[in-house]
């Protein structure tokens, strides 16, 4: 027998939300529970992200004005995610769709503060069974009220100078334009002053998000062990009874009942980028500690896996610090365009970024030329809007001197400095210009879409169409980043990992180290956080019901 030094009922492995959901969900059920976390910090990649869930049908959008049913949410999932295999069976949907709303409410009466983004459209909202509103997040948290575990939560390279609403986040850009937007923002600005003459450090998006869901957690009596990494299942015949970690630089073994693995991807992973994408680690926005640890894992015992050639992509450029920029709204904005080395436009600009980011990658490997590309900007899109943290005519020199932006007197120069090919791109941006005053991209239908226009600049017949024509014109570089890997682990709708697509006994996977159910897109805002948070739920829920009907195995701590 093995000399195992800790017990628990459920180890969970990862302290981003889809750990944190699944470490309440088997607390809450009586189970003991550890959270094991790679990171000196908690809260992975989620505590960087928007903080956003996609969850159809779910009470809080409903009690916002929302119609929506689950009959509709399985007609969209079913319409825009292709068929890609085990990751995303009809059953995983089913699960999501009808287990989504009720962890909503589960986690809503256990203290967690919902707030619903009714103007924020799926990502293909024409398609049958497309809404705008399904998303959801949490209410700005005090992260205060975490005591010492405030000082170890993971922060970004880019922190929002104010608490703000990802539903809301659309009017930033464009507030200086007109005065709804400016209103919006104006009242995000008090709301963020009115926490600070209470004394509260408030925290909105991702790091609000997993800093309500750890409150949550510890209420519960959940461990949480920092400093912790994953070394290795243990396996008894073919079921899961436990974890090599390490801690303190010392071997840790874990016994366990269950074991879910809630842990990032490979995106930090230099070897598994190249092998599975082709593309480094540099412009990657998820955590550094995801480095593919429990990929190699289910590699070495033959576990089930998929997706590995696909990551959560997007736009990104690297601003003049080196910080990475995840470009979203930015994009979208009238009087821009993204052309690759050739000069030639690729893709709607304005599309979901997991669309624009898979355009990127697929230009590249038709014609060699768009790893980089370039986002090409006239006067009035720098004299207008935001453009990641600078104010619209609030253009800091060194952003020129870097050479994060590229400034000219006319397309010739700026087609110059870039290496751009000239006449492609004059050609380009004239084809272009009489789509802006046609209001129509007859090219890649630019500015069709609801989800087009919700980043868009309302006052223009096309919000999404712009000519290029008045200079000063600038120019940044654009790679193809991530909000991480996507492919990994199969598991089953009862969040099972598999192998032979057989379900592992005491084995459960969701997250980013596990094949998503949105197979090859993005149907939503939150259709990341949606899942690992969705299949955490469900993966704890279904350990319950089988510790219910199990003899708890014997065990030996030293």
């Amino acid at each position: 027998m093995m000399n195992w030094q800790e017990e628990y009922d459920v180890v969970v492995v990862g302290s981003g939300a889809g750990g944190l959901v699944a470490a309440i969900t088997a607390a809450h059920h009586g189970l003991n529970t550890v959270i094991i976390e790679k990171g000196e910090v908690w809260g992975g990649s989620s505590a960087l992200s928007g903080g956003g869930l996609w969850i159809p049908n779910n009470h809080v959008s409903i009690n916002a004005g929302l119609e929506d049913s689950e009959e509709e949410a399985l007609t969209y999932m079913k319409g825009v995610i292709e068929d890609t295999g085990p990751a995303s069976t009809y059953e995983r949907k089913v699960a999501y769709v009808k287990n989504g709303r009720k962890m909503v409410r589960f986690l809503e009466d256990l203290g967690m503060k919902w707030v619903a983004g009714p103007l924020y459209p799926d990502y293909y909202p024409e398609k049958a069974g497309g809404k705008i509103g399904r998303s959801i997040e949490g209410e700005i948290f005090d992260v205060k009220k975490l005591g010492e575990y405030k000082d170890t939560l993971r922060k970004g390279e880019i922190e929002a100078p104010i608490p703000l609403y990802s539903g809301k986040v659309a009017s930033l850009p464009k507030a200086f334009t007109n005065a709804k937007d400016f209103n919006s923002v104006v009242g995000m600005f008090l709301n963020g002053f009115k926490h600070k003459l209470k004394g509260a450090k408030a925290l909105s998006i991702g790091a609000g998000l997993v800093s309500r869901l750890l409150k949550i957690a510890l209420e519960k009596g959940v461990t949480l062990k920092l400093s912790t990494p994953l070394k290795d299942l243990v396996f008894d015949d073919e079921r899961v009874v436990g974890v090599q970690a390490e801690n303190g630089g010392q071997p840790l073994w874990i016994r366990s009942r269950a074991v879910i693995l809630a842990g990032g991807g490979f995106e930090s992973n230099p070897e598994l980028r190249k092998k599975y994408h082709n593309v480094g680690t540099e412009w990657t926005s998820a955590s550094t500690d995801n480095t593919g640890d429990m990929l190699l894992i289910a590699q070495k015992h033959n576990i089930d896996t998929a997706l590995l050639d696909d990551a959560w992509w997007g736009p990104t450029t690297l601003d003049e610090t080196g910080a990475r920029k995840f470009l979203v709204y930015e994009r979208s904005m009238p009087h821009s365009i993204i052309v690759d080395q050739t000069g030639n436009r690729f893709c709607n600009e304005s599309q979901s970024y997991t669309d624009a980011g898979h355009a990127i990658l697929e230009t590249e490997e038709k014609n060699g030329k768009a790893i980089h590309s370039w986002m090409i900007m006239e006067s009035r899109h720098r004299n207008r809007y935001l453009f990641g943290n600078m104010l619209p005519r609030r253009t800091p020199k060194q952003a020129i001197e870097s050479g994060f932006l590229v400034k000219a007197n006319s397309i010739e120069e700026l087609a110059e400095k870039c290496q751009i090919d000239y006449e492609g791109l004059k050609a380009t941006i004239k084809r272009f210009n009489q789509f802006a005053e046609n209001g129509v991209d007859e090219d890649f239908g630019r500015g069709n879409s609801a989800y087009d226009n919700y980043y868009g600049d309302p006052r223009y017949e096309n919000p999404n169409l712009g000519a290029i024509e008045k200079a000063p014109f600038y120019a940044c570089k654009i790679f193809p980043g991530d909000l991480g890997t996507k492919g990994g682990i199969v598991a089953n709708e009862h969040g099972q990992a598999l192998t032979n697509n057989k379900p592992i006994e005491g084995l459960y996977a969701t997250g980013n180290c596990s094949a998503s159910v949105m197979g090859r897109v993005y149907p939503g805002p939150g259709s990341t956080i949606g899942p690992t948070t969705v299949f955490g739920y469900i993966s704890a829920n279904h350990i319950k019901e089988n510790i219910a009907t199990s003899e708890k195995p014997e065990s030996e701590i030293s």
